[in-house]
């Protein structure tokens, strides 16, 4: 099913110039927030890597819900700090206001609401500022966390490969110590052990489907399709050697710093704060928050080289697997390899292409992640 995403102000535009089944997922964005180019992309049934940000974006429910909540807050005037201050004020002199001295304990309870808003008014830091990045954190969380989905889901695919390769080199061995069995070269508890292998790789297999069919499923609600449509995915990009190379923790710190989604809303906060309790929590936070950027930032780093160590022994393991195919084919041609013994190599040789692509994927993941932190994600502690 293709998707329908479109803004009721131009239902009737998007019909006209959009046919197939209608969807229930709309965007979030006016239409002349888009090229028409663009709005096409995003509207095919079609999953791309590169997309995932702006679908995230557009047809996302909580990112969608967020902005609704924002434009509600700018309607209602509450902008600055000082005007939500105000509120908690209003309802300290409403509390007071019902105190009239002819019940003692209703009056010790408005007693204790008015003093508590005053105390809330005075801690108050929130303002829409702090709001609107708290949800734009929120949505790069999403985008992190569709295309974290993403690779997960390919990698699962490539391990699904590995696992339906071992099953029939399995059954292959089970089938051959069965003969033996006949000939009285193996026990019963050979033939057992065997079967127990073939039976135990199966129920793997049927685990990895469910566990691909799951994470398909979530990534179609969280980009605007429904669970059980079935969108083509795109396989992920390359791995940008480059990119490894130019990186930086320390010159990228700074950057890391100034993009980060939390420090940006503690600094508002402090900026809000009235209170010097409340100003002196919030600076020994923000100092905090710096140094665990730092400290996060070197760790992503030091884990995409990691990444790519174990990418290029993948990579060396494969090599080597494949000359030894070579040989494998050129035995097996002139009949001096056994059936047997060339599908064990072959199940070999599928495991290490396999394991290149995973460790592909992990490398692409590990380098995102580096990414993220530079752009404002670095996990700044507890």
């Amino acid at each position: 099913m293709r998707k329908w995403k479109q803004t009721g102000a131009f239902v009737l535009a998007a019909v006209l110039a959009f046919s197939g089944p209608a969807s229930t997922a709309w965007a979030g964005s006016p239409e002349f927030a888009r090229t028409s180019e663009e709005w096409e992309k995003l509207r095919d049934n079609v999953m791309e890597y590169g997309e995932l940000k702006d679908l995230i974006h557009e047809y996302n429910v909580t990112v969608k819900k967020n902005q609704i909540d924002i434009n509600d807050k700018k309607k209602d005037d509450r902008v600055t700090s000082d005007e939500y201050a105000d509120y908690y004020r209003d309802a300290a002199d409403s509390a007071r206001s019902n105190i009239a001295g002819d019940d003692p304990v209703a009056d010790a309870n408005n007693s204790v609401a008015a003093r508590k808003a005053e105390e809330q008014a005075d801690r108050n830091v929130e303002d829409l500022t702090v709001y609107q990045l708290t949800y734009d954190q929120e949505e790069a969380n999403l985008v992190a966390t569709a295309k974290n989905s993403m690779i997960s889901y390919f990698q699962q695919k490539y391990e699904l490969e590995t696992l339906k390769d071992n099953l029939e080199l399995l059954q292959a061995l089970y089938q051959s110590v069965q003969v033996k069995q006949g000939a009285g070269l193996v026990t019963q508890t050979d033939v057992l052990d065997a079967l127990q292998k073939v039976q135990d790789t199966q129920s793997s297999i049927e685990k990895q489907t469910a566990s691909i069919e799951q994470t398909r499923q979530k990534l179609c609600i969280m980009l605007g399709w429904k669970y059980n449509d079935s969108p083509e995915i795109r396989n992920i990009p390359e791995v940008d050697m480059a990119q490894i190379e130019a990186m930086n923790p320390d010159a990228d710190r700074e950057n890391a710093l100034n993009n980060n989604y939390t420090l940006k809303i503690n600094k508002q906060k402090l900026a809000n704060a009235t209170a010097d309790v409340t100003k002196d929590t919030l600076n020994r936070t923000i100092a905090s928050n710096e140094q665990n950027i730092s400290t996060d930032l070197v760790k992503s780093y030091q884990e995409v080289l990691q990444a790519k160590a174990a990418y290029d022994q993948s990579v060396t393991e494969f090599n080597l697997e494949s000359k030894n195919m070579e040989a494998a084919e050129r035995k097996v041609s002139v009949g001096s390899m056994s059936q047997l013994d060339y599908r064990k190599q072959k199940n070999a040789f599928i495991t290490k292409s396999n394991g290149v692509h995973t460790a592909q994927l992990a490398l692409f993941q590990s380098v995102q992640t580096y990414h993220n932190a530079v752009n404002g994600l670095a996990s700044t502690g507890g």
